[in-house]
């Protein structure tokens, strides 16, 4: 879970055009662009690299500190942590161009443990507490 702050009035000084190669995909009909760049955001997060994401995100803020919570489900970490890895051009030295106009202020890990481990440890302690 991450939470992103927009630099908007940064963002609005771009183009459509320009807004478009950075996110990768349409403005009107959000398809994927043929022809994307390299550092655009769906290039850096692309499902197809990092496997079974589960993703949403959702707007929060006022008129003038606004942006987005996100939050991804994986079977696993790795593939989350691929994906921020990514995005900040550890491994190809190119960084996501949508940090350029937004940056996280917070960020976490959560583990939800399977119905087969919670009762695996609760038939091994005898007790309903873990």
């Amino acid at each position: 879970m991450q939470k992103w702050e927009h630099d908007a009035a940064t963002w609005e000084l771009l183009t459509i055009e320009e807004q478009e190669r950075v996110i990768g995909r349409t403005k009107l009909d959000s398809v994927k662009l043929e022809d994307r760049p390299d550092d655009s955001h769906v290039g850096s997060t692309d499902q197809e690299r990092f496997g079974d994401i589960f993703r949403r995100n959702m707007p929060y803020g006022t008129v003038t500190a606004h942006g987005t919570m996100f939050v991804g489900f994986a079977g696993d970490q790795r593939p989350l942590s691929a994906m921020l890895e990514s995005m900040a051009g550890l491994a190809s030295g190119t960084r996501d161009a949508l940090t350029r106009y937004t940056r996280p202020l917070t960020g976490a890990y959560y583990f939800v443990p399977s119905t087969e481990s919670v009762r695996a440890r609760i038939g091994a302690t005898g007790s309903n507490t873990l």
